[in-house]
């Protein structure tokens, strides 16, 4: 065995009770020449110098166990030997040996024979970078078991995503983040924060009495781009067919809109009765703009008002769900998210709204990877991805297929808290994404229980496993499918039968 070196040591266990103790997972402290270093429990191996001979274990499975056992006790040879992963080399502020001063990598091994501890609770949330006055409680962390409190802003400020399969707990851990950020103090500071609610697994926030005063609920059926805001060019973007020459002639007729109504309330219908009465436009040009301008009023997305109100709608601390259940059309759901996200980045870059958190679920349906997509949303998640941590602009993408969201957006989550995903895709996808994430730790995302994360990149100075907590307030209980084919069966069948 080639060790001790700079990446990892082997320590033997101590035979007794202590070996109950030592598991994968588990960090470790030992005392070099550089300092005190910090390991992780990689791999545990049981040796047994009775069996290191061949024809020993021949007699041994030739002969009577009970005998051989009597005359040769094998437990008596057997002993463990942990692999250990050599983290960083920590260096104390003082002789109390509680508060970190610095920590660098490793230059040289670790002195054989040294004696290895556990690593305490305080040194280690401070050597994984928690911060246990003002973080985001989480949940635990595994085989260690102490709570797993994230910096708010290691984990806000530079993006993050959140990767799973469907049932993993994505949501769940969505609303553990929620519930800590709308139990924080607004004065300690918090973001106003805006949730893409794709299925309205999130609006029950807003019956939670604690929460009520900082939970709005916008539905998707009342929402209403303000036509008399949009530009020629911003009607292109939401129907990409226009061409150059019918934007120009479209930019003549919003031009004389605004000069004719003073109180600059019209909508898409006007537009099409003005290019209709308009006797100087080409032909051809005016029946493909009436087309595609019909086309999107036929979206009832546009009015001559703008609603919700997007610049006075954000509060500090609040959170603001914009419900898109009711939608079918993918295409309306994009252009609202873009939409949103558009408003809330220009209002942001102008300093008159709040720094903001956009939590954006099912992200992969608005900002696809495939470079043939014709998705709306995709270019101004992408901006904010990439410009938004300069205007304190936050992003929290959650997918539950990695590979089909935009490596572009997805690279510049530099934190991300990944729960069970088990599609070879998807691991390489993410594993590409970020250098941290190596290939033994795909391994063991694929195995990953459910409600257990890993979250690597800038929130952390290391990848740590947590076991998510409970929510302090459940929704109503979700009901199997058996319970709700029978709820279904007595409201809807039970009569005619």
């Amino acid at each position: 065995m080639d060790l001790p070196n700079v990446s990892n040591y082997a320590f033997v266990l101590s035979k007794g009770k202590q070996n109950s103790v030592v598991k994968k997972g588990l960090f470790c402290i030992t005392q070099t020449s550089e300092g005190w270093l910090i390991g992780i429990v990689e791999k545990i191996i049981l040796e047994n110098e009775y069996f290191s001979n061949v024809q020993t274990v021949k007699d041994y499975n030739e002969n009577n166990l009970n005998v051989i056992k009597g005359m040769f006790p094998s437990e008596n040879f057997e002993y463990g030997i942990a692999i250990i992963k050599c983290l960083g080399i920590i260096s104390f502020k003082d002789e109390t040996k509680t508060k970190i001063s610095n920590i660098k990598r490793m230059l040289f091994p670790a002195k054989p024979g040294a004696e290895v501890h556990l690593c305490s609770e305080e040194i280690l949330s401070e050597f994984l970078g928690f911060n246990n006055k003002n973080g985001l409680n989480l949940g635990k962390v595994k085989i260690a078991d102490f709570d797993a409190k994230i910096d708010i802003n290691r984990l806000l400020n530079k993006h993050f995503a959140t990767l799973a399969i469907s049932g993993a707990g994505k949501s769940y851990l969505t609303s553990v983040l929620l519930e800590e950020l709308l139990l924080r103090d607004k004065e300690s500071g918090v973001p106003a924060i805006v949730l893409i609610d794709v299925h309205g697994e999130y609006v029950y926030f807003h019956n939670i009495k604690k929460f009520k005063n900082r939970v709005s609920i916008q539905d998707s059926s009342y929402f209403q781009i303000s036509v008399p805001k949009l530009f020629a060019k911003s009607f292109k973007k939401y129907q990409e067919n226009i061409s150059a020459a019918q934007v120009r002639e479209l930019n003549k007729i919003l031009t004389k809109l605004r000069n004719q109504k003073q109180s600059k309330s019209y909508t898409i219908k006007d537009i099409i009765d003005n290019i209709e009465n308009d006797e100087e436009i080409n032909k051809s040009t005016q029946q493909a703009l009436i087309g595609w301008l019909d086309e999107l009023d036929y979206l009832k997305l546009f009015g001559s008002q703008e609603n919700p109100p997007i610049e006075h709608l954000l509060k500090t601390g609040n959170l603001t769900i914009f419900n898109l259940q009711s939608e079918t059309s993918i295409r309306k759901k994009q252009i609202i998210v873009d939409y949103i996200a558009s408003q809330l980045f220009f209002f942001r870059k102008k300093n008159k709204i709040p720094p903001f958190l956009l939590i954006i679920e099912e992200s992969h349906q608005f900002c696809p990877e495939a470079a043939q997509s014709k998705a709306i949303s995709k270019w101004i998640i992408e901006t904010i991805a990439r410009e938004g941590r300069k205007f304190m602009a936050c992003l929290n993408l959650i997918s539950q297929r990695p590979k089909r969201l935009s490596s572009t957006a997805l690279s510049q989550c530099n934190s991300k808290l990944i729960l069970k995903i088990s599609n070879p895709y998807d691991l390489k996808h993410i594993q590409e994404s970020d250098e941290s994430i190596t290939k033994s730790y795909t391994d063991m995302i694929s195995s990953l229980a459910v409600g257990e994360l890993l979250i690597v990149g800038n929130a952390v100075n290391y990848p740590a496993f947590i076991e998510v907590r409970q929510r302090i307030c459940d929704p109503t209980k979700s009901r199997s499918l058996l319970e709700m084919c029978s709820h279904w069966w007595n409201i809807h069948e039970k009569e005619r039968n």
